[in-house]
């Protein structure tokens, strides 16, 4: 029969260093009864705020329960303690959070692995656990389902990256970045990059580990670098959306370079146009502007101001402009019919609209 690891007090044991039991009366008349919870034993230096100062204990400490105990100690619950710390040791104090912050996204991550495992055998239980994890984290299921893929891919092609997140060495971002760049390798070049990434990564800036792993894959496998970019582009779409503020946004992504700057110069040089034109406001706002004001094509729908007379009154005074320069057609100013919002004047053939300065 096993022992019991906890076993429960004898009639004539006494408590250790012979320090009795309180008597009943004493927590029944509201007095401090005997507390049960788990002690941490730690050294003075540990619990002072010269200790997150830059190479103190606290410092240096790696993450977990002992930092996190240390860490609340000396800020208390309420952070009451912070006020009374040196910038230097505040910046130990956030620094110790951030790998704090690491260890719990490791944490989490290592779970959810776990928990995609245990739901791997393909049965018709399985099929539920993204549904199940979403219900758990307040995601929609395919949201559930990409954190079991991202965990799995993680802990078993980046072992390093992710055991660098778990030390508090790198933050989730920087882990997020490398197994994003990394997924179009192949297991075997993964596990290289994994290596060199892991060590060049902590002290890096986002940006800076972005561009780390994107050499290194193109240096490891040209070829998929290419075929993924053949792959994006397939997807290349333009769309419209309401941003946060209550304005609009138009985004066109995973399009041509060279047709996007091509682009780009056009729209930049209708902005100095309508600057030369005498259009008040910024390069900036004469920018967005231009793009927004760009006329529709022959064939399409008729292009209709947002503005009305003010932006055709404008226009018509960039079309003199660029008449002036022998740029644009005599004859159009006085084909357009102004209050109508339509731009009926403008000519159909392609190379007068190139004239005036139109796409």
């Amino acid at each position: 029969m096993p022992q019991d690891p906890f076993p429960g007090p004898g009639p004539d044991d006494g408590e250790p260093d012979g320090s009795p039991l309180p008597p009943a009366g004493e927590e029944e008349d509201g007095g401090p009864g005997p507390g049960q919870g788990l002690y941490v034993c730690l050294p003075a230096e540990h619990l002072t705020l010269s200790g997150f100062a830059q190479g103190g204990a606290a410092d240096t400490m790696p993450p977990g329960a002992l930092l996190g105990t240390v860490v609340e100690a000396v800020t208390g619950e309420d952070g009451s303690g912070l006020p009374g710390c040196s910038d230097d040791q505040l910046m130990g104090i956030i620094s110790a959070a951030r790998r704090q912050q690491s260890r719990s996204a490791w944490t989490e991550l290592a779970a959810i692995g776990e928990f995609a495992a245990r739901h791997a055998a393909g049965t018709p239980e399985d099929a539920f656990a993204a549904d199940e994890l979403a219900a758990g984290l307040h995601l929609t299921p395919l949201s559930a389902a990409a954190q079991l893929d991202y965990a799995t891919a993680v802990a078993g092609r980046l072992p390093q990256t992710f055991a660098a997140l778990g030390a508090g060495r790198i933050h989730p971002v920087h882990l997020r970045i490398i197994e994003d760049e990394t997924s179009i390798l192949s297991d075997a070049d993964a596990a290289r990059a994994d290596a060199i990434l892991a060590e060049a990564a902590p002290g890096m800036t986002f940006g800076e580990v972005r561009s780390a792993a994107h050499k290194l894959v193109l240096k490891l496998d040209p070829d998929a670098v290419r075929k993924r970019k053949e792959a994006a582009r397939r997807e290349a779409h333009v769309r419209r959306f309401r941003e946060d503020s209550g304005n609009a946004g138009m985004v066109a992504r995973e399009l041509p370079s060279d047709e996007v700057l091509a682009s780009w110069q056009h729209v930049e040089q209708r902005a100095l146009d309508l600057r030369a034109a005498g259009l008040p406001g910024t390069l900036q706002d004469l920018r967005v502007r231009a793009y927004l004001d760009l006329p529709a094509p022959r064939g399409a729908v008729p292009y209709r101001p947002r503005s009305g007379q003010e932006l055709e009154e404008v226009f018509l005074d960039l079309m003199a402009y660029l008449d002036l320069k022998g740029e644009g057609d005599s004859s159009m100013p006085g084909n357009r019919q102004p209050g109508s919002g339509v731009w009926d004047g403008v000519p159909g053939d392609p190379r007068d609209m190139a004239k005036a300065g139109l796409p």
